[in-house]
């Protein structure tokens, strides 16, 4: 398992974080992240608290949280706040059944570009019948947004969860904390991998997903005609492609600590992304020493001290312990 544990005597934890202050009219740049050592295992679990209104709380200290392994209190020996870097992936659903929410998601995904910050390196890509991810990693905001301009493949057929799976591969050699910014109807009509996979393989390798929903149509859906014998066979089966996409959406980022967004041409792009990017650039990081070092799947459930029934903590839901 990637970016979580930390073994051995001297051994380090990275914690991808930075302080800053959010100051109205300027922003200061993320400080080097600090090091955190011990002589065991550390799990990190990224936190964000959302009030009634929608707005985050940024003034929480440690003493308000409350984090559970297994339904038991562990003591948080790692908690850090304000301003942190984010590592990135912003894929945008080009089939055919988005076809009348192309120019939206892609206003979107530069939207999000736009609200990048010193420190960010994001990747852009497209998915549909095939997944196509830019170069690399980068901080370049003029090379992202040409490339959401210039190099998106338009496809037919949608592999969605296979292009979020192969997504997820090329995340995975990284450090910390990585993120997923899927923007999608949730249509898929030829994976040979399911929602239940990818959420399997985002616990194992720590991967917080959001997702950016557009409402799609029957007839856009029907759009996504079989180009071969296979994919005759996958779409002949219309339980495949006409089941509503928002509970498993929702599922997946809420599963993994992320966030669920639904947007539609007469919403407002501006804001939604300024408070994605809100979210993602000021989470609280929690950090415990695992009880159990036993290699099985542990719940993970984050509270705060004083519950309230209108604030909304997010965080991921489990991880997967290490072997001694």
């Amino acid at each position: 398992m990637r970016g979580t544990f930390s073994r051995g005597l001297g051994a380090t934890v990275a914690v991808l974080v930075a302080a800053a202050t959010l100051v109205v009219g300027a922003q200061d740049p993320p400080q080097q992240p600090p090091i955190f050592r011990g002589t065991t295992e550390t799990v990190a679990v990224y936190a964000t608290v959302i009030d009634r209104y929608g707005e985050m709380l940024r003034n929480l200290e440690r003493d308000d949280f409350i984090v559970e392994d297994d339904g038991r209190k562990q003591e948080l020996t790692v908690f850090v706040k304000g301003l942190q870097p984010i590592t990135a992936t912003v894929l945008v659903d080009t089939s055919a059944s988005m076809t009348l929410n192309l120019d939206l998601a892609r206003t979107a995904a530069e939207q999000l570009v736009i609200r990048m910050m010193p420190g960010d390196q994001v990747r852009v890509g497209s998915l549909s019948d095939r997944l196509d991810l830019s170069k690399g990693f980068t901080g370049d905001r003029d090379e992202l947004l040409r490339a959401l301009r210039e190099d998106l493949h338009i496809g037919n057929p949608t592999k969605l969860w296979e292009g979020v799976g192969e997504t997820m591969t090329a995340l995975a050699p990284l450090g910390g904390r990585r993120i997923l910014v899927l923007m999608t109807d949730g249509v898929d009509t030829m994976s040979t991998v399911t929602a239940d996979n990818i959420i399997d393989r985002a616990r194992e390798d720590e991967l917080m997903i959001y997702i950016v929903q557009f409402r799609s149509t029957m007839r856009a859906q029907l759009a996504e005609m079989p180009l071969s014998p296979s994919a005759g066979a996958s779409m002949s089966d219309p339980k495949r492609w006409t089941t509503p996409p928002t509970p498993t959406l929702r599922r997946l980022a809420t599963q993994t600590g992320g966030g669920h967004f639904q947007l539609n041409q007469y919403d407002d792009v501006n804001a939604t992304f300024t408070q994605v990017m809100q979210e993602l650039h000021y989470q609280y990081v929690l950090g415990f020493t695992p009880q159990r070092l036993d290699g099985k799947v542990h719940d993970l459930r984050v509270r705060l001290q004083k519950p309230d029934p209108d604030t909304e903590v997010r965080a991921r839901r489990n991880y997967r312990a290490p072997l001694p």
